[in-house]
């Protein structure tokens, strides 16, 4: 007996995926990959996310403080880093740049003043210290 086929209502053609309804979330972020090194770090940002929250869900419970600090300060540096390649990237190839919130938070005010994000300390003219660009 051949089975009927259900035509889909307006209302369940017109209804959002599960995926728009969760890129309307706060904490979402949708991401247009142009190039495949794009997908690599979509990839990473999202297995970096889950073991993240699971070291900050775990001090104190399963892991110690000590355990933790040098791998929050090694992942920090990692996220810095890629900042200052992309920002070499963008400077070299007259690309606007700006960095996330997050990361000028993270370099202080130090970058807002005369830094560029590089986080190094350079002897300018006359022997004064101040933050500038490594290249």
């Amino acid at each position: 007996m051949p089975e009927k086929k259900q035509e889909a209502s307006h209302a369940e053609i017109n209804a959002p995926s599960h995926w728009e309804i969760l890129a309307r979330e706060r904490n979402a972020r949708v991401i247009m990959c142009h190039t495949p090194d794009t997908y690599i770090l979509t990839g990473l940002a999202k297995s970096a996310d889950r073991a993240m929250r699971a070291l900050r869900d775990r001090v104190y419970t399963t892991v110690t403080s000590e355990e933790a600090e040098p791998l929050f300060h090694e992942y920090n540096e990692v996220v810095l880093r890629l900042h200052q390649i992309v920002e070499k990237i963008s400077g070299k190839l007259d690309i606007r740049y700006r960095p996330p919130r997050a990361i000028v938070t993270m370099l202080g005010s130090d970058e807002k003043e005369d830094g560029d994000g590089d986080g190094a300390d350079h002897e300018g003219p006359g022997g004064k210290t101040s933050k500038t660009k490594l290249s």
